[in-house]
């Protein structure tokens, strides 16, 4: 009798833990999925966002770099705050990276802010759709404020990435 009381116990015991670990096993075969569904839309969402920069200038007036970024992709691009600007150039008397910090406002020293967004940024058309938002096709007007001051006649690099990892580059030539 005592064996078999024993033996019910052993059993359910068994139950219990078999019952516990396959609740574990699919649980994280669940969240597994999910993660790999969330990598998926990720991915897709880098495979069609693409962005140009179609030129960029030193604006001696101002001791700023103005560039026109194009969406070339599929994807509608906002959240300007959390964009990548970085300047390789070379000042007076040194080589300078930049990390740039974006602002709404006038750019200060090491920050960038979006001028406006255009159907076409070299006649000024504004955009008709999403107002704030760089849909694909339109064009986006940045200005960045470098400290210090880019060298004249220099040869230099300004990149710009989307918050997803999208980047594209230019060269601008310091005053003259």
């Amino acid at each position: 009798m005592e064996t078999a009381i024993v033996a019910v116990i052993c059993i359910a015991l068994i139950m219990f833990g078999g019952l516990t670990l396959s609740q574990g096993f699919l649980a994280s075969v669940d969240s597994s999925s999910m993660s790999l569904e969330e990598i998926g839309t990720r991915d897709a969402n880098i495979l069609r966002t693409e962005i140009s920069v179609l030129s960029a200038t030193w604006q001696t007036l101002t001791n700023t770099v103005e560039a026109v970024v194009r969406n070339t992709g599929q994807v509608k691009l906002a959240n300007f705050q959390k964009w990548d600007v970085i300047a390789q150039y070379f000042s007076e008397t040194t080589d300078e990276m930049q990390y740039l910090r974006f602002t709404a406002d006038a750019p200060e020293s090491g920050q960038w802010t979006k001028e406006g967004i255009y159907q076409c940024a070299g006649t000024g058309a504004p955009e008709r759709f999403d107002p704030g938002i760089l849909n694909p096709g339109e064009e986006m007007i940045i200005t960045a404020r470098l400290d210090p001051d880019v060298g004249t006649g220099t040869t230099n690099l300004l990149v710009i990435s989307t918050p997803n990892g999208v980047s594209a580059t230019r060269t601008f030539i310091g005053p003259e």
